[in-house]
């Protein structure tokens, strides 16, 4: 009977988890202090030439259901730019894909920059 509920448990949180949106980034967060606050900008492009910035790394959002706009993303892909210490996302793609829960959940992605003249 104990083994049941165990197996019932970790079968229910494997479901709740892996119906949960995510995001990640190809470099390692920064410490909460040195995580960027406020507004991050988001483009489809680059910026123009003027626009002085560094690229921090690539960032990505995923869902796993559903059939949202990939525009539903953006706050999760922010957040992932905040903490890697960017102010900016640029060059973003995105589209729906096939997941295990759904026929077309969304995902977007693209490059973390920090701007050095917000301006």
């Amino acid at each position: 009977m104990n083994i049941k509920r165990i197996f019932s448990v970790l079968l229910l949180s494997t479901i709740i988890n892996g119906c949960s949106n995510f995001s990640s980034s190809n470099v390692p967060d920064l410490p909460i202090s040195q995580q960027t606050k406020g507004a991050i900008y988001i483009a489809k492009h680059y910026l123009p030439a003027n626009v002085k910035y560094t690229e921090v790394g690539k960032v990505k959002a995923n869902a796993r259901y559903g059939y949202d706009s990939v525009v539903t993303l953006y706050p999760l892909l922010a957040d992932e730019a905040r903490k890697i210490g960017a102010n900016a996302v640029i060059d973003l793609y995105g589209g729906h894909t096939v997941t295990a829960f759904s026929w077309g959940a969304p995902y977007t992605g693209g490059t973390a920059i920090k701007v050095e003249d917000i301006e």
